[in-house]
Formats: C-alpha cells, structure tokens, sequence
C-alpha cells in the first residue's frame, strides 16, 4: 500500500472518529427521520426472505441498519474504517439484545477480510463505487447488494457557481473523482453507474433518488433541524417523498442515488 493510500485512510478514518459520538443524532432531527424513514420502506421491499440469509453492513458505521436487521433476525456483520464508530455500535448491541446475531469488523471496504460468496445480501450505504468490486466478490450468486453512489451532475450543479471552469471539466472527464473531508470517490451519473456495475457483474434492479427532495419541497432549515414535529406533516413529507425517488428530474438533482442489483 502506498504513502498516500495510508494517509488517505487514516484522514478518513479521523473525520468518521471525529463524528462518531454526535452521528445518531443526525436522525433524531425531522430530516435524519425522514431520511431513516424513507431508507427503509425502500430496503424492505429487498430484504432476504429467509431469516437465515446472512448480511454485510459495509461502512456501517454506528449500527443504524445493522442492529435494526439483527433484530428482525438475520445474521449481520458489520463493518467500517472507524473505530470510534463501531465502538458506538458496541455499545448498543447489548441494549438491543442481538449480541449473538451481530459481527463486527474493522477494515477498509475496498479491502474486505472475507471469503468470496460470505453473504446473502449487502449493503453498501457510503457512496464508494470504487468498493463494487469486493462488495460483488462477497456476495453469492443471485444475492442482491445495496450501495449509494455519488451523483455526478448533482456535484456538477452544486459547484458550478463557485468554480464554472472545474465544473465542466469535472463533467467532461470519464471517470470523474471529487474530493471532500471524507476522501476521493468517484462520482457517476445513472447509466455511467448501470454500464459500470453490469462490467463487475451486477445486474441493475432498481436506483432511487434519496437527497433531492429537500431542493424541490422547500422546506425550512428551521424545521428540517426540528426534534419535535406534526406527526400528520411527517406522513405528509414522507409519502411525498416516496413519490419522487423514481422520479428522473429528481435523480438529476439528487446528491445521492441509491442502487439495488443481483449478482450475475
């Protein structure tokens, strides 16, 4: 492994341990709950049907999908680079009383410490295409992996202003990479995605827009950072919100698209 990799990894590794006491919170806000909310009205409808398929977790972070899983009663294995986050999964499992159906894993997610074929089902929920190939190597055949992608135009939109000429040759460039405090990725738009993962062996299924709807309803910041709501704006929101994540001018728009494929 390279000088730069190393630092690369240990500076993620830093910004996730820098997070990992005030994370949950994030979803105790109306807009971590509609986000939580949303998440999983789309992952049930692929979840294994068997209780007995395993799971993986990959940059799972605190547990927010892991623990829930576990306790309807899969098998699941989580893991991610930051040890401070998966302290904090630690520390919930007893809690949650699914210690025995709950692994946890330290490791770089391109870099898998598991057998070809481990599980059943993956999630991948931390934007890192550059991770398709080991998440495809770890899932058995016809098993269906989950990961979020970085959208391409929606990162071309938000930086145009501020810098116009890096902006189109971000867009010209095949492939494009963007830089944040959480490192490289590689950022795609949805056919490049379909093209790309169809060449590891995924067969696309389905990708949902999960961040656009908060540029389209216009809501205020005041109530996106709320912790005490109208449970009746609340259904509102999220129904709205389920009607647009297959929406095309939303997935234009959208920071993140949520993509869910078999393993060919």
């Amino acid at each position: 492994m390279t000088e730069n990799n190393l630092n690369e990894i240990e500076k993620i590794k830093k910004t996730w341990n820098d997070h990992a006491d005030t994370y949950d919170s994030c979803y105790e806000t109306f807009e971590g709950a509609v986000e939580n909310y949303v998440d999983w009205e789309l992952l049930n409808k692929y979840l294994p049907k068997s209780k007995n398929a395993k799971i993986l977790d990959a940059a799972g972070g605190t547990g927010r999908m892991a623990l829930p899983l576990a306790k309807m009663g899969y098998s699941v294995t989580l893991c991610d680079i930051s040890p401070a986050m998966l302290n904090v999964a630690r520390r919930k499992t007893p809690g949650e009383k699914v210690s025995d159906k709950t692994g946890i894993a330290e490791c770089d997610i391109r870099n898998l410490p598991f057998a070809n074929e481990s599980f059943d089902f993956v999630l991948c929920w931390d934007g890192h295409i550059e991770a398709a190939n080991e998440l495809i190597r770890v899932t058995r055949k016809a098993g269906t992996i989950s990961i979020f992608l970085y959208n391409k135009w929606a990162a071309a939109i938000g930086n145009f202003y501020e810098n116009p000429d890096s902006t189109l040759a971000l867009i010209e460039s095949s492939p494009s990479y963007l830089e944040s405090e959480k490192g490289k990725h590689r950022i795609v738009g949805i056919e490049e995605a379909r093209d790309f993962l169809k060449a590891e062996g995924l067969r696309v299924i389905d990708i949902y827009a999960v961040c656009g709807w908060l540029d389209v309803l216009r809501i205020p910041e005041e109530v996106l950072k709320s912790r005490d709501w109208d449970e009746a704006f609340f259904k509102q929101i999220t129904a709205m919100v389920l009607r647009l994540v297959k929406e095309p001018s939303i997935m234009g728009i959208s920071r993140h698209l949520v993509l869910y494929g078999k393993k060919m």
